[in-house]
């Protein structure tokens, strides 16, 4: 079982893994800010002008892996934490609930590059290396390939701008993270649940349309290559780009795998967790059977003892010692009532142990059928994944 302590240093780990990637992220763009000067110094239509630029958009779209990584390492730290919160105060508790919120929140976001883009980080990426390429076709003279190059990303960009709602679920996002922090801070999630209600229809339609975006993005993808291909001096650029791009691609993946094989570890320790409680429940209310079954042979036996005295003080009824016996058996009648009384009382505690065990074991049951079905769920996405890359 895995304790609080160690729960907390995992998630004190994420958060140190998320400050570097946002440290890389603060580097990348201070070195484009530097290369966007130089190019800008440039005199225009010349090489160096166009070569100083191809060089600014190259360093941009390694800013654009830097975001992902920094919002993947945010996510991983929405994980940990909501893992933590459900260990220290329980799963159905307020804390776990908005810790697991934020990180569905969290999950989406390389969905929208930045704030009010309509590009997902992977679109904005290739956008980004048309705009590297069209510079070196420039700066090599092939001003009509790169003119045919431009007009493909136009097209590209129409088509997102006319089809996709990026703005619209990048703000339905930011206001469920508000609505979020309110139902944290005050207490009050009305406006959480009508924010998260906006926010699943936005995705929905974000869903939608993405593969049709992606299908955009691929035909721009291979206007690329075509254009790159005309020339020897880029045609050994772009693959050795390309190729830099599947390993950085194949790398994210498998930490994708070893987060789900984490999960999936984690789940593991909760359903052993879940198995001991039953077992104990099991032994609580087994003892409690048996005590319950020996006392009430017990105070059978007694009650049968005194219905005896009782029958034999009958030949007694005219005499003293008959009142006498009287009170005596009137006391111990109450005595008995009293115990099958207080036997009486202790048979909800032995229903509510047995309705107890019955719903840990459905709960286990159910928790262990849905991470079964999450892991099939992860496995088919994780193959829909990995068939994507193949394809490219």
């Amino acid at each position: 079982m895995i304790t609080e302590s160690e729960l907390q240093a995992q998630y004190d780990a994420a958060v140190k893994r998320l400050r570097d990637a946002e440290q890389g992220v603060a580097a990348a763009l201070k070195e484009m800010n530097k290369k966007e000067a130089l190019a800008k110094k440039k005199q225009k239509s010349i090489k160096e002008y166009y070569l100083a630029w191809s060089e600014k958009q190259k360093v941009e779209v390694a800013i654009v892996e830097k975001y992902e990584q920094e919002y993947a390492a945010e996510y991983a730290k929405n994980l940990c934490y909501t893992d933590w919160m459900k260990n220290k105060h329980g799963t159905d508790s307020k804390e776990a609930q908005i810790a697991q919120h934020r990180g569905e929140l969290s999950r989406t976001r390389d969905f929208v590059y930045f704030g009010g883009s309509l590009y997902s980080t992977k679109w904005y990426k290739l956008y980004c290396k048309v705009w590297w390429v069209y510079y070196q076709l420039k700066a090599e003279g092939y001003g009509n390939i790169a003119a045919e190059l431009n007009r493909a990303r136009e097209v590209f960009c129409h088509c997102i701008e006319k089809e996709a709602n990026g703005k619209t679920f990048d703000a339905a996002r930011k206001a469920a993270f508000a609505a979020l922090d309110k139902w944290e801070k005050e207490n009050d999630r009305e406006e959480w649940d009508e924010a998260k209600s906006e926010y699943d229809a936005a995705l929905a339609k974000w869903n939608e349309f993405k593969p049709e975006g992606d299908q955009y993005a691929e035909e721009l993808r291979v206007k690329i290559y075509e254009c790159a291909k005309k020339t020897l001096k880029l045609y050994g650029i772009a693959d050795d780009f390309d190729i830099a791009a599947l390993k950085k691609e194949l790398s994210r993946k498998s930490q994708k795998i070893d987060d789900l094989e984490d999960q999936l570890s984690q789940k593991g320790r909760e359903i052993g967790e879940l198995h001991g409680r039953t077992n104990e429940l099991e032994a609580t209310v087994g003892e409690m059977r048996i005590w319950m079954e020996s006392l009430i042979r017990m105070n059978q036996a007694l009650i049968n003892g005194q219905y005896k005295q009782i029958e034999e003080s009958e030949a007694f009824a005219r005499t003293t010692l008959e009142q006498e016996w009287q009170f005596w058996f009137e006391r111990a009648t109450s005595s008995h009532l009293n115990w099958l009384n207080w036997i009486q009382e202790r048979m909800p505690e032995i229903a509510a142990l047995e309705e107890e065990e019955a719903t840990a074991r459905n709960k286990y049951r159910h928790e262990f059928y849905d991470s079964v079905q999450n892991i099939d769920n992860r496995h088919v996405d994780l193959q829909e994944m990995l068939s994507g890359w193949v394809l490219d």
